[in-house]
């Protein structure tokens, strides 16, 4: 999970480190600064909404616009579920198949894996750092911010499920037994990123399938160093997945409520100052509407 952890903090590194000169070269030191600090303030915000919002979630159930209410949520959660149960019908199958990789290969994998939908992440923060996309940096941290996420709910899934690894038992059903093994901790934080950087292009096959088969790379590596069953690296694509995807889908809805209160690091805003806000020079503001 270390090495995952820090697969994530390169796309971040690579982005704001190694890219930013090369992105100053088509705006200037001032646009891009300003860029920087805004995509911060957009982190922080929707940071914010979107823990209260799933700290909320229970209230609005049985809302009109409820996600319950919905036909698609059924069918995409059964869609999951089959996927997830085909996986833990092949755990043996797969097992007797790559038990045999050896060691420096399934380290290739993995290296390839964290290496290149890292760097993917950063380089698409980085293109929208030089072409003023806003769309593109905001994919970018909220790919982040779901890979990070979903690294932590991995912790507690580990701990709930206890299922032993391929190494420590012969049977795929020893949950409960105090293991580490669902859902793999280390390809779950691939997923999160490589559902960003699929969904800028909207997830056209030809950017979905490399981008998702790159994050996948790391689940081979991780069974061929016999630490995990191919369902737990399925059940960590989904869980990756679909933290990114919820939180894409939460920070589009914010955008469309803005008397929400937020806490907004941002210069002084061009026009008259509301009432109902606070500014700072060259800082934070505070916005909020009752």
């Amino acid at each position: 999970m270390a090495k995952a952890i820090f697969g994530v903090s390169v796309a971040a590194m690579l982005a704001l480190f190694m890219f930013s000169p090369v992105a100053l070269a088509a705006q200037s030191l001032s646009e891009a600064g300003s860029d920087v600090v805004g995509d911060f303030g957009y982190l922080i915000d929707n940071t914010q909404l979107d823990l209260e919002d799933i700290v909320t979630s229970p209230l609005y159930i049985t809302s009109p616009n409820s996600v319950f209410r919905k036909p698609e949520f059924y069918l995409v959660t059964a869609g999951l579920g089959a996927v997830w149960g085909g996986s833990f019908a092949l755990d043996q199958t797969m097992k007797s198949h790559l038990r045999s990789m050896s060691s420096s290969d399934a380290n290739l994998l993995e290296n390839v894996s964290y290496d290149s939908v890292s760097a993917a992440t950063g380089l698409m923060y980085a293109y929208g750092l030089y072409e003023g996309d806003d769309r593109a940096r905001h994919l970018a941290l909220t790919a982040g911010e779901g890979a990070g996420v979903a690294t932590l709910l991995d912790i507690g899934i580990k701990a709930a499920f206890g299922r032993l690894r391929p190494r420590q038992t012969s049977s795929h059903t020893a949950f409960f037994h105090g293991g580490a093994s669902f859902v793999s901790g280390d390809v779950t934080p691939m997923f999160g990123l490589a559902a960003g950087v699929s969904e800028y292009f909207d997830n056209r096959w030809y950017v979905a399938a490399p981008i998702y088969s790159l994050a996948l790379l790391d689940g081979f590596g991780r069974m061929g160093h016999n630490a995990h069953w191919f369902s737990d690296v399925v059940g960590a694509g989904i869980l990756g997945w679909g933290t990114t995807e919820l939180f894409i889908h939460l920070h589009k809805e914010h955008a469309l409520q803005p008397d929400r209160w937020r806490l907004i690091p941002l210069t002084q805003p061009p026009g008259p100052i509301s009432p109902n806000q606070v500014s700072f020079l060259d800082g934070m503001a505070v916005s909020y509407s009752f």
